[in-house]
């Protein structure tokens, strides 16, 4: 899996791009066939807005976007929303091969 994290006018220290890749390792025990994942954390005004994208192959890219007053929270939610969109993922995949085999 590849994992890109972007920072638009170094708004974050170094240790901060360190710490968002090492949390977006965790998302694959979510689902295991993510091909890449990029994280873009900016500061607008006074909020921190956290997307996530990623692409899980077969044409599929799954975005998550959040916003928040303090940057770890609004990492912590965007992480949280995108497991709970993978898992969605696998399960619609789960039951479509389910679906496919009782044809």
């Amino acid at each position: 899996m590849k994992t890109q994290v972007s920072i638009p006018h170094h708004d974050y220290s170094s240790r901060v791009r360190e710490a968002v890749e090492q949390r977006l390792a965790g998302l694959l025990e979510h689902f295991d066939r993510i091909v890449s994942l990029r994280a873009l954390c900016e500061r607008q005004s006074e909020a921190h807005r956290v997307e996530l994208v990623a692409n899980v192959g077969r044409h599929a890219t799954l975005v998550v976007d959040v916003r928040a007053d303090e940057f770890p929270a609004a990492l912590d939610a965007a992480l949280h929303k995108m497991g709970r969109v993978l898992d969605r993922h696998r399960e619609r995949l789960i039951g479509r091969r389910r679906d496919h085999r009782r044809r």
